[in-house]
């Protein structure tokens, strides 16, 4: 049986799982943005086809707006300084923002009432959008470190299992 396959798959799949999992604790800046998400949490009840406008936003130009509804199956409008809308998607929205007044809204489609949490962020537009590039990148660089890991060692496994037969 070749060991030593077996020890360094291991030891590829444990450090890219260990480095996986603790992202949030060495990535840089992503305990700035997790506090302003913390920092951010809100909760409202909606009735049935209901909608209530939740938060007013000053934005300057070059920011960007993050909003996201962690429980609750509702759609999200980000409206003008006339209330009319400019984006309405389901669940979460991400946009870059111009020098102005903005409202989010909340609206339930639905024919029953929901409660809803969310939370958002607002920052700087490329800091956040060169954070979330990166960080993907780093995320799938431990993926595929896990993946050869688990692959040497399932190789290795079958190699085994195929000289026994023999």
């Amino acid at each position: 049986m070749k060991y030593s396959l077996i020890i360094a798959g291991s030891v590829l799949l444990v450090v890219g799982l260990l480095l996986y999992i603790s992202i949030p604790l060495y990535y840089p800046g992503y305990g700035t943005i997790n506090d302003v998400f913390k920092a951010n949490r809100g909760a409202t009840s909606l009735g049935p086809n209901e909608s209530e406008i939740i938060k007013n936003i000053s934005a300057q130009r070059g920011d960007a707006i993050l909003f996201l509804v962690l429980t609750g199956n509702v759609n999200v409008s980000l409206l003008n300084s006339s209330k009319m809308p400019i984006i309405n998607q389901q669940r979460d929205i991400s946009v870059a923002l111009n020098q102005s007044t903005y409202y989010i809204q909340l609206i339930n489609t639905g024919n029953t009432s929901v409660n809803v949490t969310y939370t958002y962020g607002i920052f700087n537009a490329e800091s956040i959008s060169n954070f979330y590039y990166g960080l993907g990148i780093f995320e799938t660089f431990l993926e595929i470190l896990i993946l050869i890991g688990g692959a040497m060692i399932l190789w290795a496994a079958i190699s085994w299992i195929l000289t026994k037969r023999k």
